[in-house]
């Protein structure tokens, strides 16, 4: 009996290897060459497709923005301001009226003026319960306080304001009384 190498097998092997790359390879060239000798589709293009590079052709290309590095650092920051929201004249389908340029707005009535009430705020919260204790705390130092239910920013506010003032002029005093005394940030608003 005669024996085997076996460098037999791995020579057959790698034989095996080396054709099927020539094979591989070879289709690849092959496909190359014909595709970029292959003449272009005998059949005529669809009317659409037509049109549609026709359309290609005939529309100029859209101009690119030119952005320089100034106009970035320029450029405003925040969105441009809401539209004013129409007046009870437009609610009601009536057109409003435009102030010209040089007009002025109409002076206040003097009934009006005289109805304006002035007070103080001194905080705002979003729980009842936080309003609530700081109303008792200012009652039992003698202010005349209250608070106020309305809607904010974040939903329901609790605003815990001082007094009734006819000018404005009385509110703020009173208001840095509030403040010194009390060590609370106040401001003035209309009741």
């Amino acid at each position: 009996m005669a024996r085997r190498r076996g460098g037999d097998g791995r020579l057959a092997s790698l034989l095996v290897l080396v054709g099927c790359v020539v094979v591989l390879g070879g289709t690849f060239l092959l496909g190359v060459a014909a595709g970029r000798r292959w003449p272009a589709l005998p059949f005529p293009a669809l009317p659409e497709a037509k049109a549609a590079k026709a359309e290609k052709r005939e529309r100029a290309p859209e101009p690119r923005p030119t952005l320089t590095f100034y106009q970035e650092l320029t450029a405003p920051l925040a969105s441009p301001p809401p539209p004013p929201r129409p007046g009870k004249a437009a609610a009601r389908g009536e057109p409003a009226a435009r102030p010209e340029r040089g007009d002025r707005p109409a002076p206040v009535e003097a009934s009006a003026a005289a109805d304006t009430r002035y007070t103080i705020q001194v905080a705002a919260y979003r729980a009842r319960a936080q309003a609530d204790a700081l109303r008792e705390r200012l009652a039992a130092a003698g202010h005349a306080v209250y608070v106020v239910e309305g809607e904010g920013p974040g939903g329901v506010r609790y605003r815990v304001r001082v007094g009734t003032f006819a000018t404005r002029e009385a509110a703020q005093e009173a208001a840095a009384r509030v403040a010194r005394e009390e060590s609370l940030t106040a401001f003035v608003t209309t009741r």
